[in-house]
């Protein structure tokens, strides 16, 4: 399958959750390969039953995000079935957040660099998951790996969610780091808004993907 993502590889952790749906089926239909990451290894197996009814790639990887071996070996497997992890979807806790990008982090360092968005759901663990991507993004600025955040409000939904991750992860947002992307449902970016249930190469043309700062995205800098 061809698309901005084309050849590269993706982990979505949540994938059990709409949201981590969701942006799995979007990552698949930009191109990359995904592993999906949750405890629900039914509800994996069937997602990753679609993906590839499809046309994509997934594979299924039951993990309890908050337990160190068990992302390590999220991490391990992914490396064993695709050979690389170019991105990363975090859709956890903060604990979650912070034991997926210790071990995503040094993987996508073997080849060069790669893209980890997380998701700043919840009122509570927002400030949290804002500071934990701020620093990864300072500490790993000379490494390849662009570290940025998605922040969704009530409102926002799981597609929003999904074509944000994608664009992040695109080389549309190749300098793009330590941003928190702010969603607004009513007033998302172009392609965001009109191509929300399937991506393509043309949803990330130059004259219409978004951009920072633009009148349709609100970021938090630094």
């Amino acid at each position: 399958m061809r698309g901005p993502l084309s050849g590269r590889t993706a982990i979505v952790t949540g994938a059990g959750y709409a949201i981590g749906a969701a942006t799995s089926c979007a990552l698949s239909d930009a191109g990359a390969s995904v592993v999906l990451a949750a405890r629900d290894g039914r509800a994996l197996r069937s997602l990753a039953a679609d993906i590839g009814s499809a046309g994509g790639h997934a594979v299924a990887v039951p993990t309890d995000i908050t337990n160190p071996v068990s992302v390590r070996r999220l991490v391990e497997q992914t490396l064993g079935a695709f050979g690389r992890l170019d991105a990363a979807f975090n859709h956890a806790q903060v604990l979650g957040v912070s034991l997926a990008m210790k071990y995503e982090i040094p993987a996508m360092r073997r080849h060069g660099g790669g893209r980890v968005v997380n998701l700043a759901r919840a009122a509570g663990t927002r400030a949290a998951v804002t500071e934990l991507t701020r620093a990864a993004a300072l500490d790993f600025a000379d490494s390849g790996v662009r570290v940025n955040a998605v922040a969704a409000g009530p409102h926002d939904s799981a597609q929003d969610v999904a074509g944000a991750v994608v664009w992040l992860c695109s080389d549309g947002a190749s300098l793009a780091t330590g941003e928190i992307l702010c969603l607004r449902t009513t007033d998302l970016p172009h392609p965001l808004r009109h191509n929300r249930d399937r991506l393509s190469d043309s949803a990330w043309s130059d004259d219409r993907k978004p951009s920072f700062g633009g009148p349709d995205v609100k970021t938090a800098r630094r």
